[in-house]
């Protein structure tokens, strides 16, 4: 069976408070950072070279009074669990169990925790069964004969496919599920997994890989959590089956989530400062069989959101790998939209006419390979050079047409906050403007037009907008900072502010998301804290922010008080906007009793404010507009 520290955020419990909070004690800051940092003293801190930056002076603080690190030069900020998250690059679970580990902590209190860890841990050893029983056939069974055939003449040598663990699974649609049988292993275990489906006629299970080479897929960890089969070419299924087949969604796999190869890839991805995405197995394994080892593909979908924020774990830029005549243009929006919506750098690389990445390996070899990927350019760019050889830009309507092009594209993505997003745009609304000799005040214009008629567009049709609002460059309102530094300091403040202000009345979009999190965590019964709140982070910088703010409100002295000044602040400002909108629609009123509604609905809302300084006659002869008269009916 599996590790004991199975634990996850799908594990279907929530991790207690009081054990993260162990966790953490058991784990002296300085002790642990010390273990991956050189660090010396320095007054009451220590101090070392930052490994988040190319840091050529110690600009890193570790406290260990407050239990805290931060860098002064790069601005990374938390503790020790965040330190391991970042170093390590993985998830805060996974940084929790490391350091559970560390201290030897059983994290299973819980009888559902328990439960889960022992479901989950049976569901990869029965993964692990299945993956040797493949693997085996394919290289002792007469019956993998023809796959084994098929492998040496796509060029894939022997060591490879043992070191990858391939398999064949074969035609007999009942051979997994006898050897399940004679090993006693569980047919409810293997069908949840997705190997085997009860029949529906009879009683009883069939396979559901057959006559198929077997790519497992393996996570992070290199644990096997799901299965792709290629049909042989000259199997008797191949015409009523499709060519590729995986497994379906289990409580071990999503195909809209995993990466083949990203476990034996990622270290050779932080090293080449990139990883570069293909779209196939046999792609992969070509690529590290000819020592290009930062090569991943992904599961027969397209590169989504999923996808690059696990890339963004391991390396800061990843290349798309197209084939000449199929990346389209539907792919290449999609990588300029997350292009745009997140901080990586995402190039696209072309690979010459009718050669996927395997062919190419074969027949030009590993260089021929390395200069499509070091041709890579980022998605922007991409766009607008394939767009400028379509068109006729000397003509002003061409130039127009590729303008709107790129921006159509941009502005349905979601834009980067903060000032990340501000300066991202800017610089690619720059270098539209550069490309098509365009003032960028013009482009910036034309954005801004089309990111309205997005809105209004999915408004109409009543549906979510597929963009957020603006990038916004200022910071927070000192109010709304406030307001998250009291409720991070002190979480037993978090449901008197939900009480009485809503996520709405908070315009900052980091301020908003991180509010609209720790009041959702208390609507669920969980405790607000920091430590429960970062379980639904996936932004190392918001989190670092997050760390910041709730120390500026450790160190403010009276909570409760500033609490509810600030909670009145926030109800005078959610009345004086109101009163705004309603004056606006006063003066815009085109008859008398719409006129007469609205002023009784402001004069409503100065129940709990200062009264309206007119009286009802003088309200409406102000502010109704020319056309209107103000007379008996309205002053009655």
């Amino acid at each position: 069976m599996g590790s004991r520290f199975r634990l996850a955020p799908d594990d279907g419990w929530p991790l207690s408070d009081d054990r993260v909070k162990q966790v953490k004690a058991a784990n002296d800051i300085v002790d642990v950072v010390g273990t991956y940092l050189t660090l010396r003293p320095a007054g009451g801190t220590f101090k070392g070279l930052c490994p988040f930056h190319d840091d050529h002076r110690p600009s890193f603080d570790v406290d260990p009074r407050r239990q805290r690190f931060r860098c002064w030069s790069c601005g990374k900020h938390g503790d020790v669990l965040s330190f391991v998250q970042e170093f390590e690059r993985v998830s805060f679970v996974e940084a929790l169990q490391l350091l559970a580990r560390r201290a030897g902590i059983d994290l299973e209190d819980t009888p559902q925790a328990t439960a889960n860890a022992r479901n989950r841990a049976a569901l990869l050893d029965v993964m692990r069964w299945a993956s040797r029983q493949f693997h085996d056939c394919l290289f002792e069974s007469p019956l993998a004969e023809r796959a084994r055939t098929y492998l040496a003449e796509r060029g894939l040598l022997a060591e490879t496919s043992r070191a990858w663990g391939l398999g064949y699974a074969p035609v007999d649609g009942q051979w997994l599920v006898r050897r399940a049988e004679q090993a006693g292993v569980s047919s409810e275990l293997l069908e949840t997994v997705g190997l085997i489906a009860a029949r529906t006629e009879q009683a009883g299970y069939y396979d559901r890989f057959r006559d198929r080479i077997l790519f497992p897929i393996r996570d992070v960890r290199g644990q096997v959590v799901g299965f792709g089969g290629r049909i042989l070419p000259d199997s008797p299924l191949a015409s009523r089956v499709p060519k590729y087949y995986n497994s379906c969604d289990t409580p071990l796999f999503c195909k809209s989530e995993q990466l083949y190869g990203i476990d034996v890839a990622r270290q050779a991805g932080e090293k080449a400062g990139y990883l570069a995405v293909v779209e196939g197995y046999t792609d992969v394994l070509m690529a590290h069989q000819l020592g290009i080892c930062q090569v991943v593909a992904t599961m027969g979908t397209a590169l989504n959101d999923r996808h690059v924020k696990q890339l963004r774990r391991f390396v800061p830029r990843v290349v798309l790998v197209f084939d000449a005549d199929a990346g389209g243009d539907q792919g290449v929006d999609r990588a300029l939209e997350l292009f745009v919506s997140h901080e990586l750098e995402l190039a696209v690389a072309t690979l010459p006419l009718n050669l996927d990445p395997c062919d190419l390996l074969l027949e030009q070899g590993a260089e021929a390979f390395r200069r499509v990927l070091s041709g890579a350019v980022d998605a922007l760019e991409f766009k607008l050079t394939s767009l400028l050889a379509r068109q006729d830009t000397n003509t002003v309507e061409g130039r127009r047409q590729v303008v709107d092009a790129v921006l159509r594209v941009i502005s349905r993505a979601p834009a980067l906050p903060g000032q990340t997003g501000a300066v991202k745009m800017e610089l690619m609304i720059e270098r539209i403007a550069q490309r098509l000799a365009m003032q960028p005040r013009t482009v910036w214009a034309r954005w801004v037009e089309m990111r309205h008629e997005q809105q209004k567009t999915a408004s109409s049709l009543r549906i979510r907008p597929s963009v957020e609002e603006p990038a916004r460059s200022a910071p927070a309102a000192p109010q709304e900072r406030r307001l998250l530094e009291l409720l991070l300091a002190e979480p037993t403040l978090v449901a008197q502010a939900m009480s009485r202000c809503s996520v709405e009345d908070i315009s900052h979009p980091g301020v908003r998301r991180l509010v609209a999190s720790l009041f959702a965590l208390s609507q669920q019964g969980l405790p607000p804290t920091l430590d429960q709140l970062r379980l639904t982070l996936d932004s190392p910088a918001l989190l670092s922010k997050a760390f910041e703010l709730q120390e500026a409100g450790l160190a403010r002295s009276d909570r409760g008080r500033e609490l509810e000044d600030l909670l009145t602040w926030f109800r005078l400002r959610r009345e004086k906007s109101v009163k705004e909108q309603l004056h606006g629609q006063l003066r815009a009123a085109d008859n008398e009793r719409s006129a007469l509604e609205l002023l009784r609905r402001l004069q409503n809302q100065t129940v709990e404010s200062a009264p309206v300084s007119a009286s009802g006659e003088e309200e409406a002869a102000v502010l109704l507009p020319p056309h209107t008269s103000s007379g008996s009916q309205v002053a009655s």
